[in-house]
């Protein structure tokens, strides 16, 4: 199918006298497409289409309805329906009054066209193209960042069901590619066992049993696997993406013992607990036994698939919060005065990935696009001394935020790092009680180059405030872990700075993101993923943020005057 062609042409007359008729005030898709006409055009998704065949539905079109799709948290059936009826989406999509509209299904053909390559970044990068042109979003101006989790698409799994409904789901796929094959490969009772959908309380009662009910289900798994890549293979088996799942899961959930016995792995330790088995093994006088029967355990969230059904989420939780299987969102929003506050960037990222590490990316895109703030607002997850440092070595970007205070600040709360005065140039730091350290030496600490500053043991033990400085009473030296010089100079004035009232007034306009957060989540459906994969919960979170700023830009109205502020509010920023 070849690109239609619908988008260039003005609002016929009629459209627009009755939908003006209709809605005097107008509705945000009525004053989209007065302020802006095409938000997208036919040309913009030229290579997305072939340039023979029959001619499909314009694609500008399908752009602008996914787009008031999201806006209106609409599923497929109702947006199809709301371009076949509403006056508003017609006057918005330049369309006549007698015109039927499309089937519902073309717009999930659309959306996986959206989810090929960045071709979904790229029509929100066209939005926000226009806007610029027409003076809405300001180029090195101010934006703010924050991110939320998003639910995926599938039921949350214990291990047991996990690898049972893998089975099953691989069983189902190859049926569905040589049901034949299948057969000839199955033992009748594979039927029974894998049958239904793995549920909890399907699933055998008490420790014994379990483990025995696994160890058959990993049994099962290795022969099937073994028919799949074996001699007697079925063509195209092995690249069924469920065989695929399943071999991952297999791996990351069994483990083949010494005498060669398919074993299920233990479940992986807290952090904390993991920290007091390792501090219990060490002092333990058998600590050498104790490491050599260390059981096998699952991997770490990161990679450990949960469901088969999205093998792309992942767990993840906050500590306190919540925890959830699926992803995260990040959105990038203006904040400039007297211009509307215009999502601009988003990026989808699996749970347990931290907000530290997409600010580089977000910063990348926006320079790419011409868009790059010159201030950008951030919590606490995403700012440390490097993140800071390159966005404004490499981006000429100052970001405000705070950085972490010192973790140990609580276990010595007499002398913080701060205190000690770093002298770069003989490379020794003086504390506050005037004693010099040696020399210090390089160190490594999180796989990043750090410095270590040891003062000696006969100072620091001859000093009347050591309890006070170092925390300890058997007399060793204060130990200090310095950055970089940049790094530790960001760290330094930083925490001085975040503590001023200064700073909290001018930090305090990063506030508004958790508001943009709110909305996408309670007014476009953004908590809960409507389709699996990565890639198309991204294209949901590209086009539930367009689906936001055409509601922000119809709120927006320069030409009227700023409600004045109430006494209460007039006390507020006085403050």
């Amino acid at each position: 199918m070849s690109i239609g062609r619908g988008s260039g042409s003005g609002v016929p007359e009629e459209t627009a006298r009755v939908a003006w008729a209709a809605s005097p005030k107008g509705t945000p898709a009525m004053l989209m497409r007065d302020r802006l006409q095409d938000l997208f055009v036919d040309d913009d998704f030229t290579a997305w289409f072939p340039t023979d065949g029959r001619r499909g539905v314009s694609p500008a079109r399908l752009a602008l309805v996914s787009v008031l799709q999201y806006a209106e948290n609409l599923t497929d059936r109702q947006a199809a329906r709301a371009v076949a009826c509403r006056i508003d989406w017609k006057y918005a999509l330049g369309m006549e009054l007698t015109e039927p509209g499309f089937d519902h299904s073309v717009l999930s053909e659309f959306r996986d066209r959206l989810a090929e390559g960045d071709r979904a970044d790229l029509l929100l990068a066209v939005m926000v193209d226009r806007l610029t042109e027409a003076g809405l979003v300001r180029t090195r101006g101010r934006q703010r960042t924050d991110s939320t989790h998003v639910l995926a698409a599938v039921r949350r799994l214990s291990r047991v069901e996990l690898v049972a409904e893998t089975m099953r789901a691989a069983l189902e796929a190859l049926a569905k590619l040589d049901e034949v094959w299948l057969s000839g490969v199955m033992p009748p009772r594979w039927a029974e066992r894998y049958g239904r959908s793995a549920r909890h309380e399907r699933q055998p009662t008490g420790g014994a049993a379990v483990r025995q009910y696994v160890e058959q289900v990993g049994a099962d798994g290795i022969a099937l696997l073994q028919a799949v890549y074996g001699a007697a293979a079925l063509a195209g088996g092995a690249g069924v993406a469920a065989v695929e799942v399943l071999r991952q899961v297999w791996v990351q959930q069994y483990w083949y013992d010494e005498s060669g016995q398919l074993r299920w792995r233990e479940a992986k330790l807290s952090r904390a607990r993991k920290s007091r088995e390792g501090t219990t093994r060490r002092r333990s006088s058998t600590a050498a036994a104790d490491d050599d029967a260390e059981p096998a355990r699952v991997p770490w969230s990161s990679v450990e698939i949960v469901s088969p059904h999205d093998p792309q989420a992942r767990f993840s939780h906050k500590p306190g919060k919540v925890e959830w299987v699926g992803y995260r969102d990040h959105q990038t929003e203006t904040c400039d005065a007297e211009r509307p506050n215009v999502i601009v960037h988003v990026v989808t990222t699996p749970a347990p990935e931290q907000d530290v590490g997409v600010v580089d990316a977000i910063h990348t895109a926006l320079m790419e696009q011409g868009i790059a703030p010159e201030e950008h607002f951030l919590d606490s997850g995403y700012v440390t001394p490097e993140t800071v440092h390159r966005a404004s070595t490499a981006h000429g970007i100052t970001i405000v935020g705070p950085v972490r205070e010192d973790p140990r600040a609580a276990e010595r709360p007499g002398f913080a790092k701060e205190d000690f005065h770093v002298d770069w140039q003989t490379q020794t730091v003086t504390c506050p009680q005037g004693t010099v350290s040696p020399p210090w030496k390089p160190t490594v600490a999180d796989g990043k180059p750090r410095i270590s500053v040891l003062f000696r043991r006969a100072d620091c033990r001859a000093c009347t405030v050591r309890q006070q400085c170092t925390g300890n009473v058997d007399g060793k030296g204060r130990h200090l872990i310095l950055l970089p010089e940049p790094l530790q100079d960001i760290q330094t004035r930083t925490r001085a700075l975040q503590q001023t009232a200064e700073w909290k007034k001018r930090y305090a306009l990063r506030a508004g993101c958790e508001a943009t957060v709110s909305e996408t989540v309670h007014a476009h459906g953004l908590r809960n993923c409507r389709y699996r994969g990565l890639a198309k919960t991204h294209v949901q979170h590209i086009l539930t943020a367009a689906g936001a700023n055409i509601v922000r830009l119809a709120q927006h109205r320069p030409d009227q005057r700023r409600r004045p502020r109430t006494r209460l509010q007039e006390l507020f920023h006085a403050g």
